[in-house]
Parts: structure tokens; C-alpha cells; sequence
């Protein structure tokens, strides 16, 4: 490029301005008259830039539209992400409780389970109302809670799996108790339960096509709580307990009955010197030649080939 060249293409943008003096201006008009690349690049200068068109702005309902398609494309994947992480949480809580359970069991005494410790009642918060022996040795009781129950569990003859076909004087008897939810609506509801339990029974035992006698015996009645240290022991072998007065005689004889132990009942009949068992019977709306014709008290399963039956 010539240096006159690069002067006036310099100058150009002031001629065009009209700032220019004379002498400078005439310059210029000449130059460019006479050089072809300067008036080809004077001529673009002059050309107007093409106009741009401003983009129509949406409308409001189109933004709305927009708005919306973004919020449920984000709802799609806070969906999808919450759910991935409701997920890993449930799994995590899931094993910290089979974890917590383990550890629960290897070391809590008498424990059973994560689900009972929730639904038990201590046993503190029942107390014995009522407590007499029978003249048949029975032992009669009545307890009372402080909050509203319904029986869980009446385990009968407790004992090692070893010594349930030998003579035992150490076997057990355990209450367990949870507390009544108000949607159980089938679950009967009470705040004192009556029990008669026996202290003794014989039977005989065939092993192996041979027959032995067994006598075995309790040695403690507790209701128990949430673990087996939570224990309100009711009685317990040597304990004294006051002899039954006629009502609670009767009371039990009723109570006989309405379990199907019609034998028992007899019994407890003839101790007490009554002879008129239709009458009794009849007093609790039993008929006496259907229900005792049928009764029978003994106990009788199998094991492994062998058969007991205490009575």
C-alpha cells in the first residue's frame, strides 16, 4: 500500500464527517479520483449496514407455555431423583435396623426382637390384685395395669427342651402383655385379667417302648416385660399364699368351665364338698351329661415316635 494511500484511507472517516480543512478535503477528492482501490473502499464506507430485525418478543401465553414445559421437565427429574434417594435411605435404614436387632440380640438378655420391645408393656405397670391357692393346689389370681392391655402371650409349662419329658420341679409360667392400638378394633380391651394356674401335673412318658411316671412342677409365675429382666414375678416356689374363701372357689369352678376343663371342675366340686354337680354345671348354663361325658383333661402330643400324656 502506498503511504499517500494509507494517509487518506486514514482521513477518510474525518472527510466523510465533513472536519476536514480545505487543503486536506481537496486532497483527498483527488486521491481518491485517481486511485481505484480508495474509491472502492470510500464507496463501501458509504454503503448503510444492513438493518437488523429485532426478534418479536413472545407473547405472555407463550411464556407461560415455556414456563410450564420447564417446571415439569424439572419436576420429571427432582421425581426421579428423589425417588433414587427415598430409595437408598429406606435400604439404609433397612439394614441399620437388622444391625441394631443383631447386636440387640447378642447382647440384651431375654431379647426378642425389635418389634417387641415396641409392642410390650413393661411389667411395672401391672400389680397383683387378687392372689389365693385353691383347695386343688391351683394357684388363683387377678391382675390389674394401670394402662389398658390385651394378652399376648400365656406361655404354660415353660422348661429346657430336654426336661419336658423328665420330672421337673423348675418349670415356668410367663404372662406377656402389649398395649391395645385404637384401630385394633377386634382386640379385647382390659385393664385386669383373671388366671388360675396349676402348680403340678403327673403324666407317662414312653421312650424307646418303655413307660416312666413324670411329676413336674412350677417353680415360678412372672409377667414379663420387654426383655426376661423385666420381670414382676407372682409367685414363686415356698411362697405362702392365703387359702381361697368360698367365692373365689366358686369364682374358679365357674372359671373351669368356661375353659372346657370339666374335670377340674369336678374336682374342685367334690373338694368343696358339693355334691350336686348338675347343679353347678346348670348354673353356668352347661348341660352335664354333654359337656362332662365329653371332657377330658390330659394333655397328649407326640415326639419323634414317643408319646406322653400328663394329666
Amino acid at each position: 500500500m502506498k503511504k499517500e494511500c494509507a494517509v487518506v484511507q486514514d482521513l477518510l472517516v474525518l472527510y466523510e464527517d465533513d472536519v476536514l480543512k480545505e487543503e486536506s478535503r481537496q486532497m483527498v477528492e483527488d486521491h481518491i479520483r485517481s486511485c481505484e482501490a480508495c474509491m472502492q473502499l470510500y464507496d463501501s464506507a458509504r454503503k448503510p449496514l444492513p438493518v437488523i430485525e429485532k426478534a418479536a418478543e413472545p407473547s405472555e401465553q407463550d411464556q407461560e407455555g415455556a414456563a410450564v414445559r420447564v417446571l415439569q421437565r424439572l419436576k420429571k427429574r427432582m421425581t426421579y431423583k428423589t425417588g433414587i434417594f427415598l430409595g437408598v435411605v429406606i435400604i439404609c435404614i433397612y439394614f441399620a435396623v437388622i444391625l441394631v436387632d443383631d447386636i440387640c440380640g447378642r447382647n440384651i438378655e431375654g431379647y426378642s426382637g425389635l418389634s417387641w420391645l415396641f409392642r410390650s408393656i413393661p411389667s411395672e405397670n401391672f400389680h397383683v390384685a387378687e392372689l389365693y391357692q385353691l383347695k386343688n393346689g391351683d394357684i388363683y389370681c387377678v391382675l390389674e395395669s394401670d394402662k389398658e392391655f390385651a394378652i399376648t402371650q400365656v406361655a404354660d409349662w415353660v422348661m429346657p427342651l430336654e426336661e419336658q419329658t423328665e420330672t421337673t420341679d423348675g418349670a415356668k409360667k410367663e404372662l406377656r402383655f402389649k398395649p391395645t392400638l385404637f384401630w385394633e378394633t377386634n382386640t379385647v380391651r382390659l385393664d385386669q385379667a383373671r388366671f388360675i394356674f396349676s402348680l403340678e401335673r403327673q403324666g407317662t412318658v414312653t421312650e424307646d417302648g418303655k413307660t416312666k411316671d413324670i411329676t413336674q412342677s412350677c417353680a415360678d409365675i412372672s409377667v414379663y416385660g420387654k426383655t426376661n429382666k423385666d420381670k414382676m414375678t407372682i409367685w414363686e416356689i415356698g411362697q405362702k399364699v392365703e387359702k381361697a374363701p368360698t367365692d373365689i372357689e366358686e369364682e374358679a369352678i365357674r372359671a373351669y368351665l368356661e375353659e372346657g376343663l370339666y374335670a377340674k371342675a369336678v374336682r374342685e366340686c367334690e373338694n368343696m364338698g358339693w355334691k350336686d354337680y348338675e347343679k353347678v354345671f346348670g348354673d353356668a348354663g352347661l348341660g352335664w351329661e354333654t359337656e362332662y361325658g365329653n371332657e377330658n383333661d390330659d394333655v397328649n402330643f407326640a415326639k419323634e415316635g414317643n408319646s406322653i400324656i400328663l394329666h
